[in-house]
């Protein structure tokens, strides 16, 4: 190892700097121009990894001007390797999934996802894990191999529409049935969040216990707003019925006496004694004043 050799080892360190800054900011550079938010994430990535590689490389071509065996150094690594990738397993299987999403392209940066009963928009995609943010605005870190090992709902996913479900019951008059259906067939077509293509409509779902039971079938485009959809139509919906005089029934029960008396007395609980008339007299029957200590 002499000073020349050095000095061309550091040289070989700094053009792989050199060259790994330059190519990091042209790929980068030209994700930034491409129009799918997947494939600018899934460039970046890319560039990342190629500009640490011809690092990497220009160390390797230094150290071998150096004079350092690399067969050794290959063997010492191979070994060290070993023990990372046991202790790594979690994060292999993450990266592994970061692969698969964005090869997949299920799951993208803007979607809205649920998954374990959590909903939210996904705003990074990194190598481990994946960020969503929910509707409480709270970032939720969820991990790249969770995503792919179980059922994850996208809401976003190709067709941003959702058809939506409101079911209503109403009095048991069926006079008021094709009035009740008017009003919330004119209450959707005015709600401005509602599509109108494809048109709403009004499904008579089932006959009730006390309650003919209808259901309101309409789309939406963004379904972060269906909880706000959902309590306008409930709103409108509870309005235009008490000014039409159609109920919103309750569930009851009524309950039929026979108007059979009976004479015999009620079961009593186990250990209870039973006083009547004929107890008393007995009683009275067998009492002698005589009888006194």
């Amino acid at each position: 190892m002499s000073v020349a050799g050095l000095i061309n080892f550091f040289l070989f360190v700094l053009l792989g700097f050199l060259l790994r800054h330059f190519l990091k900011k042209t790929l980068t550079t030209r994700a930034q121009t491409q129009s799918s938010p997947q494939t600018r994430h899934m460039m970046g990535l890319l560039s990342t990894l190629a500009a640490n590689l011809v690092f990497a490389l220009a160390i390797v071509i230094g150290l071998d001007n150096l004079g350092v065996r690399l067969s050794f150094l290959g063997g010492t690594l191979g070994v060290l390797g070993i023990g990372i990738g046991i202790g790594l397993q979690n994060l292999a299987a993450n990266m592994i999934g970061l692969v698969v999403i964005l090869l997949e392209k299920s799951i993208q940066i803007g979607d809205l996802i649920e998954i374990d009963g959590v909903l939210g928009t996904v705003v990074e995609i990194k190598g481990r894990s994946t960020t969503v943010m929910s509707r409480d605005n709270i970032a939720i870190i969820i991990p790249n191999a969770h995503l792919i090992a179980n059922k994850v709902i996208n809401w976003s996913h190709r067709d941003p529409k959702t058809r939506m479900h409101l079911k209503v019951g109403i009095g048991m008059d069926p006079s008021l049935l094709n009035r009740a259906v008017d009003i919330l067939m004119t209450i959707a077509r005015n709600h401005p969040d509602i599509l109108p293509d494809p048109p709403p409509t009004v499904w008579f779902t089932e006959f009730g216990a006390s309650s003919f039971n209808l259901e309101l079938i309409y789309w939406i485009n963004d379904v972060t707003l269906r909880h706000t959809t959902l309590s306008d139509l409930n709103f409108r919906i509870a309005s235009e019925f008490h000014a039409a005089g159609i109920d919103l029934p309750y569930p009851h029960n009524v309950v039929i006496f026979s108007g059979k008396g009976t004479t015999e007395a009620p079961p009593l609980a186990p250990g209870t004694l039973r006083e009547d008339n004929d107890t008393h007299e007995n009683r009275n029957s067998s009492y002698d004043p005589s009888r006194k200590a």
